[in-house]
């Protein structure tokens, strides 16, 4: 049976030699921090370096002002000493150093050198001679204060230190009778811990065993684990790794990551890991890897956590998990999406446009209403007025007079006829019920027999036809609708044109394009004007009182591009409008008609 009493020793005598050694040892540490303390030369008891280079900088930015200004050389070498003054000057102005200062009571002088840094730019940025005196205005207090901080600095720096080796003299003679009690404890407890090694022996078998147990895991596991020392040297590499990356872990253990892979040098990886081993876990989603050959690009989600050893970090483990599939279907499902919503935004487009020119319609029906009613009651009124007169005074009427009024009421007829063809011929533009029979067709003939019918409703008119060598114009369409055309041209242009002035007619052509341009005096009120003329109703101000319905030159437009040319107005000298008709050549065939207007036959 075990003593008691020795029991009771076996547990205090360890007990008390613990107690004693970390006493002594406590008590030496502080001692030993204190010393440390003492003679650690720190920012503030170094102030007479910090001062002196501070004072250097700003000799030597004098220095080269005054040399920039008397004799202009390198501006490089002037924002150099500048650069390093305000470098020097911050180092003084902040932190410990700027607490040293106050102590010194010079931080007034570098509180009003700060106020007046902006000045100094300015003037080294110009240095005409009065920039120069006030560079030297600037810098020389503060050059005084620093000549007198470095004095009082080192003054200080000497009596502090005196202070410290007498204090730390003390110190030391008390830690080494603290260190004699130590190593006393220290052989007390040696016995002590030869015991304790037999039960060490025993617990890194467990260790061992627990060991083999997490190799397991990691070996079995589906991600990728990788992990490096605190000098990115790979100390684990597991199956799932070498699957992803191809490399077997006896070939990778012991190398540095970037040598592994260029998968590791990525900047955002390596930035990744490095704040891992600083203690802080980072997380990077689908990074793209591309393996050797030609097999397909793969994505991998990767975190990483530090390795620690207690409080200390040894490293950091890489957990890798391969989302390819996984990102393949976020893609497939966000192109399904963008295409939903492109396929909304068409059928939006659809709509909208559906409904502007459901607008246009109503707007143009409308205002083609208004003006139809007006152009179809003017003739109908006067075939009334002429009908009722014929009638109130058909006792008195002379058989002359009976002619004038029946071919006032011809006219007018005449005029409703014309107004109501046009009319009929829009809608059946429309409706592309009109046929084109393209064949060779003479413009200067065609404009012949129109000069002639025109004769007689414009008499005191000239119509003046130029170009060529007056021989034929040969060009490729229906001559029927070029007929159409050239009537509408040329009746807009007398129609329009002051009273006795004369309409211009040129013609000019080749095998590839034929031209008849219609010039004559008069105007567009504007540029609005200019880009409506074409428009199917529209009649400008000038029309006021005169017939028509605004259906012409719409019809003159659509008839040339049928045939494969179009009508265009041209720029022209104020007071002028010209308008030019072109067709096809003799020798090119025109476009099918279809391609531009569907729904309109070409024979």
């Amino acid at each position: 049976m075990r003593n008691p009493a020795r029991a009771v020793l076996g547990i205090a005598l360890p007990v008390a030699a613990i107690i004693l050694f970390v006493s002594l040892l406590g008590f030496s540490l502080l001692r030993l921090s204190g010393i440390e303390r003492d003679m650690r030369i720190e920012a503030t008891q170094n102030m007479l370096w910090v001062i002196s280079r501070a004072h250097v900088s700003s000799l030597q930015l004098g220095e080269a002002a005054a040399q920039q200004a008397t004799a202009p050389a390198d501006p490089a070498q002037l924002q150099l000493r500048h650069d390093v003054f305000l470098s020097r000057f911050a180092l003084l102005a902040d932190g410990p150093q700027r607490r040293q200062m106050e102590v010194l009571g010079f931080a007034g002088a570098l509180d009003q050198l700060r106020d007046r840094l902006p000045e100094l730019a300015s003037s080294l940025a110009r240095l005409a001679p009065a920039d120069m005196v006030r560079v030297r205005a600037i810098l020389a207090p503060y050059n005084a204060s620093l000549t007198h901080a470095a004095n009082r600095a080192m003054v200080a720096e000497w009596d502090e230190l005196g202070e410290t080796l007498d204090a730390s003299r003390a110190q030391l003679w008390q830690i080494i009778t603290s260190l004699i009690g130590i190593s006393l404890a220290g052989a007390v407890l040696c016995g002590h811990f030869l015991l304790a090694i037999r039960d060490a022996r025993r617990r890194q078998r467990l260790i061992d065993k627990e060991k083999a147990l997490s190799q397991l895991l990691i070996g079995s596991s589906g991600e990728g684990i990788v992990a490096v020392d605190d000098a990115r040297i790979c100390t684990l590499w597991n199956e799932a790794a070498e699957q992803l990356f191809g490399q077997g872990g006896n070939l990778t253990r012991g190398r540095a990551l970037a040598d592994i892979s260029g998968f590791f040098q990525v900047d955002s990886i390596r930035r990744m890991i490095d704040s891992a081993i600083a203690g802080r876990p980072a997380v990077l989603f689908d990074q793209p890897f591309f393996p050797a050959g030609e097999a397909p690009t793969l994505y991998l989600d990767l975190r990483c956590f530090a390795l620690r050893d207690g409080s200390r970090i040894i490293g950091a483990i890489l957990l890798v998990s391969d989302v390819t599939a996984r990102r393949a279907a976020q893609k497939e499902i966000a192109d399904h999406r963008d295409r939903l919503e492109q396929l909304v935004a068409a059928r939006t487009s659809e709509l909208d446009a559906a409904l502007t020119r459901e607008r246009e319609a109503a707007e143009l029906y409308r205002h083609f209403g208004t003006m139809i009613s007006h152009q179809f009651r003017t003739p109908l009124a006067l075939v009334d007025s002429a009908l009722q007169r014929l009638m109130r005074r058909r006792d008195r009427l002379t058989p002359d007079e009976v002619l004038e009024r029946g071919g006032k009421a011809r006219e007018a007829i005449a005029r409703l006829t014309r107004l109501v063809d046009s009319t009929l011929d829009a809608a059946r533009l429309d409706a592309g019920q009109i046929e084109v029979r393209s064949q060779p067709c003479d413009l200067r003939a065609i404009l012949a027999q129109l000069c002639a019918d025109q004769a007689d409703p414009v008499a005191g008119r000239r119509l003046v036809v130029a170009g060529g060598d007056g021989g034929p114009v040969i060009a490729r369409g229906d001559p029927v609708h070029v007929e159409n055309i050239l009537a509408n041209l040329l009746a807009n242009a007398l129609k329009y044109s002051p009273a006795g002035t004369p309409v211009c007619i040129t013609l000019k052509g080749d095998a590839t394009r034929t031209e008849c341009v219609i010039t004559n005096q008069g105007g567009l009120s504007g540029p609005a004007e200019r880009a409506m003329l074409f428009e199917r109703y529209f009649r400008g101000r000038n029309a006021e009182g005169r017939p028509g319905i605004g259906v012409g030159l719409y019809m003159a437009r659509m008839l040339a591009r049928l045939q494969g040319g179009d009508l265009l107005l041209q720029e022209a000298e104020p007071g002028m409008v010209r308008l030019a008709l072109r067709l096809p050549g003799v020798g090119q065939r025109p476009a099918p008609a279809e391609a531009a207007f569907p729904g309109r036959r070409s024979a």
